[in-house]
């Protein structure tokens, strides 16, 4: 080989070797840009012209999923105002270690009772009772983003853990030694979550989490229809409280016709269980309005999925959960067998999906 050649050849290589690696793939790519003040992360398809944003300092936090410069979820206004605030309202938050409310400023598990801390100021209350609710995790900045990236065969992807026995203030809420791991993958037009709960503890450790995704289909609410595909709905002592009492019926007793019908006037917030699925074990919630419709769809670990339309607000929430409002305290009363209950040593998976069509 002349020297030429050679010097032509080496100079190639220096030059991909530049490339930066949000473009090494056509297709997907992973972007990290700063966002009133914090670190985000974007998961692209330039195909599909879609584009998910993930805030790892606010609790790794989805605060946006755009398809043709259109809203998926309900977005953000501001992070900066969305942290200030502190009100769950947009994107897709994380709820945990557990979610929805919890009936005291107490919890029992195996029989023992721990306290909640509500001066530690890292979890919510909700009117008018004041029920601590979903979780300790929602704004935490501790999240730290440990893998990334995007081919063709693989979509763009992050992963993110936050390692919860670290921090003090979790910790004395929540005295369980775990750490959180989720991915988050664009692929195929397609948002997937999946999360993972380590138990590096020396006690069993209960799993209780959910998220809370925020639709907003095109046309009116009283329009848009609705699938909840789920043979069970929980009842509750009373729409105020909106606690679980234990006892279930039929979800077609509770909304006719609930494979499809239209939202109406009707109020939601409500779970379900006994999630129909398909022969490759997935459930399958879904929302349209006009044109625009998005289906959650859960994988095997998440058992649940709550419904929340509030009547003031042009919004709808599709949320996957592992167990039912209240699972702690309910499960020590014996009304609530199922909480998942995760020995040292062992991790606890779960996936869901986000498909959106005619944005």
């Amino acid at each position: 080989m002349r020297l030429g050649q050679r010097s032509s050849i080496l100079s190639m290589a220096l030059l991909f070797s530049l490339i930066p690696a949000s473009l090494a793939a056509a297709h997907y790519s992973v972007v990290k840009k700063m966002v009133d003040g914090y670190a985000t992360y974007h998961l692209l398809d330039a195909s599909r012209k879609m584009d998910v944003g993930i805030v790892p300092g606010i609790g790794n936090f989805v605060y946006q999923f755009k398809e043709g410069g259109n809203n998926v979820l309900v977005p953000a206004e501001s992070l900066k105002t969305y942290a200030q605030n502190r009100q769950i309202s947009c994107g897709i938050p994380l709820l945990a270690p557990w979610a929805d409310r919890i009936d005291h400023d107490y919890y029992y598990f195996q029989n023992k009772k721990y306290l909640l801390n509500g001066s530690l100021g890292n979890f919510l209350t909700t009117p008018p009772y004041n029920f601590p609710i979903h979780g300790t995790v929602v704004f935490n900045p501790n999240w730290e983003v440990i893998k990334q990236g995007a081919s063709e065969a693989g979509g763009a992807y992050i992963t993110s853990r936050l390692e919860y026995y670290k921090y003090p203030g979790l910790v004395e809420q929540f005295p369980f030694a775990q750490i959180y791991e989720i991915t988050y993958r664009l692929k195929d037009g397609k948002l997937e979550n999946t999360t993972r709960v380590i138990n590096i503890g020396k006690s069993a450790l209960p799993v209780f989490l959910g998220y809370h995704p925020f639709f907003r289909p095109d046309g009116p609410r009283e329009d848009w229809t609705v699938s909840i595909q789920a043979a069970k709905h929980w009842k509750v002592d009373s729409y105020e409280r909106l606690i679980p009492t234990g006892e279930t019926e039929p979800t077609d007793d509770y909304v006719p016709h609930a494979h499809e019908f239209t939202l109406g006037k009707k109020f939601f917030d409500d779970s379900f269980s006994g999630l129909e699925r398909n022969t490759q074990g997935l459930g399958h919630y879904w929302v349209k309005g006009k044109t625009e419709k998005v289906e959650l769809v859960f994988g095997k670990g998440f058992t649940f999925g709550h419904v929340w339309a509030p009547l003031d607000k042009t919004l709808i929430c599709l949320e996957p959960e592992t167990s039912i409002t209240n699972a702690f305290n309910l499960n020590h009363e014996g009304k609530f067998p199922g909480l998942t209950v995760l020995e040292p040593g062992k991790t606890f998976k779960a996936s869901f999906w986000i498909v959106p069509s005619g944005y």
